[in-house]
C-alpha cells in the first residue's frame, strides 16, 4: 500500500476544523432591517460561509498532498495551503469583517477559532513548502 503523506493529512483535517468551526461556535443569527423594509443575514453569516468554501478548498489541496509522490509537485501545494491560510486569517478581520460588537456570538468564538485555524494552516503551509530533504539527483 503506498504511504500517504503525514502533511496533507494534517491539512485536510485542519480543513475540516475549519469547515465545522462556524457550525459549532456558530455566528450571529440576526437579521439586519434595511431602510426598504427587506431582512438580510448579517455581515458575520457571509463570513462563515466564504471561511466554510476556504476550508472545502483546504481540504481538497490536503488530500492532494497526500496521494502526490513527487516532493516539487507537494511543495508547490503547500503555497497555496500557506495562501488559502491567510486568507482564512483576513476573512473574519479585514475581508468580511464579523459584527462592530465585541459581545457578539462570531466575535467571541468564531472569529478567534478561525484565526487560530487559519494560522496553523499558515504554518502548515510554510513548513511543507521548503526544500525537500533529499538531494537533487545528479547527472553524470
Amino acid at each position: 500500500m503506498k504511504r500517504l503523506s503525514t502533511s496533507g493529512i494534517v491539512v485536510a483535517v485542519l480543513g475540516l476544523l475549519i469547515i465545522i468551526t462556524p457550525i459549532v461556535l456558530p455566528v450571529c443569527e440576526g437579521l439586519l432591517e434595511l431602510v426598504n423594509g427587506k431582512q438580510v443575514p448579517m455581515r458575520c453569516h457571509w463570513t462563515a460561509r466564504a471561511e466554510m468554501i476556504f476550508g472545502a478548498l483546504i481540504v481538497v489541496v490536503g488530500l492532494m498532498i497526500a496521494f502526490l509522490k513527487k516532493p516539487g509537485e507537494r511543495q508547490r501545494l503547500h503555497h497555496q495551503v500557506a495562501l488559502l491560510g491567510l486568507v482564512t486569517i483576513l476573512t473574519p478581520l479585514f475581508i468580511i469583517p464579523t459584527c462592530m460588537n465585541p459581545d457578539m456570538a462570531c466575535n467571541v468564538g468564531t472569529k478567534p477559532a478561525l484565526i487560530i485555524l487559519g494560522g496553523l494552516v499558515l504554518i502548515a503551509g510554510l513548513l511543507g513548502s521548503r526544500a525537500p530533504k533529499t538531494p537533487p539527483e545528479t547527472i553524470e
